[in-house]
């Protein structure tokens, strides 16, 4: 029921249990303490319902979960994925207390993403009680690290296990999502030479050549990336997230960096991207005097997942077997769903209640009758897929 006050969906109850839990991504916080009592969490409640867990540790203290409930058809597996971490508590109030409020529940992480996680628990729990009905073999993974560098994934991919298909739990505002942004994040450092301020002409400022970098980016590179459109997910961007550069007021500064990121869409190549950015800017840049080099920090791919791959069809079916839309959507966050189809080829699709523009926000929530719908969602998407 979505009033709260009334016998409560048991994924509500679950997703009131995980907020009360820190996990908070320590790469953001030293405050942070992990994924540690989620997987807890997690595994004493499939235990409990008679699911095989395993823990897999990515770091100390940091395991990811992988529950499964096999049926004799493991070339008809489907995969549950949703990760544990979340980002900063912030100044988010009360972020560890779930809140109720208009049909909302407020909470850190309950929109990104444990009204998912808790959605997925439900499904592979009623589905223990009923295995003859499960479409084929189930494997949750419940993931850490996703908010840093998708660590969490990467490990369980290593185990190299037979997956047919797999849904990946984001907010996507119960839309089945096909595709998304991957992206390019890069450090840009230009070089110049220390010198007293009283004495400028000595030197070369790294911040002025900065400045020629940063207006490059604006002025060109932001009006040819969104004249260039993707059907689902919009036109690929640009931005610049931080600068650093100086070490004190009366020293011209030799060294200033920015960290950029580059959103790409379905079609391009991260690496590709990367090159293409660096090797443009460098030369372009050189002759107004710009000494420019480039590190990567971190490289994400796209998804694009056909739009009739056996996963995107049972989809449908399941949306439409409980009420909810069957349309095909993209967006523009990027998630673990494209790691499995470039590393495994694995066809995928994102699906979970909420919406980004809830995620990582001081008054962070979710829908209480999203999160209903997500749970049943996924649990008819469990009997569906396989069967056709």
């Amino acid at each position: 029921m979505s009033d709260h006050t009334m016998t409560k969906h048991p994924a509500l109850s679950m997703l009131e249990d995980m907020i009360r839990i820190q996990s908070v991504n320590p790469h953001f916080d030293a405050s942070g303490q992990g994924e540690g009592s989620m997987a807890d969490y997690v595994e004493r409640r499939c235990k409990a319902a008679g699911l095989a867990v395993t823990r897999q540790t990515v770091f100390p203290g940091r395991d990811n979960l992988i529950i499964e409930l096999r049926v004799g058809k493991p070339d008809r597996t489907l995969l549950f994925e949703a990760h544990m971490d979340t980002v900063t508590l912030g100044a988010m109030h009360d972020a560890l207390v779930p809140t109720y409020k208009d049909g909302k529940l407020y909470g850190r992480g309950a929109c990104d993403t444990k009204g998912s996680l808790a959605g997925m628990l439900y499904a592979m729990e009623q589905c223990a009680q009923r295995p003859e009905l499960a479409g084929g073999d189930l494997v949750l993974c419940a993931s850490v690290d996703e908010e840093h560098a998708y660590k969490g994934l990467l490990a369980f991919m290593e185990l190299d296990m037979n997956i047919a298909g797999a849904v990946v739990g984001e907010p996507t505002e119960l839309g089945i999502t096909v595709a998304h942004k991957g992206c390019v994040r890069v450090a840009m450092t230009t070089h110049g030479k220390a010198a007293h301020s009283s004495l400028p002409a000595e030197g070369d400022s790294a911040i002025i050549q900065m400045m020629k970098v940063i207006r490059f980016i604006h002025e060109r590179l932001e009006p040819e990336l969104a004249s260039r459109v993707h059907p689902l997910c919009g036109s690929p961007t640009i931005v610049v997230g931080t600068i650093q550069g100086g070490t004190q007021i009366n020293i011209v500064p030799d060294r200033c960096v920015i960290e950029v990121d580059r959103r790409i869409i379905p079609g391009e190549r991260p690496e590709t991207v990367e090159r293409e950015l660096t090797e443009r800017l460098t030369r372009e840049l050189a002759a107004e005097g710009v000494k420019l080099t480039v590190d990567r920090l971190l490289l994400d791919w796209a998804l694009d997942t056909p739009h009739d791959a056996a996963i995107v069809t049972a989809a449908a079916q399941a949306a439409a077997a409980v009420g909810l839309s069957d349309r095909l959507r993209g967006v523009t966050y990027g998630c673990d769903a494209s790691k499995l189809q470039e590393f495994k080829n694995i066809p995928s699709i994102v699906y979970g209640p909420g919406s980004i523009a809830q995620a990582h926000t001081n008054d962070e929530w979710v829908s209480v009758a999203d999160v209903e719908r997500a749970a049943e969602f996924y649990l008819q998407l469990a009997r569906t897929f396989g069967r056709s």
